[in-house]
């Protein structure tokens, strides 16, 4: 269990969430080194967060292990437009099956 004492502040998620995370990473460094992972796949954004750096991009830096971004939903960043085709993505991603 993770008590969180910094307050949710939308599009700062890494301030929040990684300390916890970058302490988990270290503590299977030392603890079990055989079982660190080479990619870790992280609930937020990357490069493709608003401000260009999110989440995981943070904690890749943090720890030097390839981190991906598995976002909930497509933001709107420079190089995406929101047209039709990223609509169409957007409800894609959203059925089930």
């Amino acid at each position: 269990m993770v008590s969180l004492t910094a307050p949710y502040v939308s599009g700062f998620l890494a301030f929040r969430e990684v300390p916890f995370l970058l302490e988990l990473v270290q503590q299977l460094r030392e603890k079990e080194p055989g079982l660190m992972p080479q990619v870790l796949l992280v609930d937020g954004n990357g490069v493709l967060h608003h401000r260009g750096f999110g989440v995981a991009c943070h904690l890749g830096v943090l720890t030097d292990l390839p981190c991906v971004g598995v976002a909930k939903k497509l933001l709107q960043v420079d190089g995406l437009e929101n047209n039709a085709l990223h609509k169409e993505k957007i409800r894609l991603l959203q059925t089930r099956g």
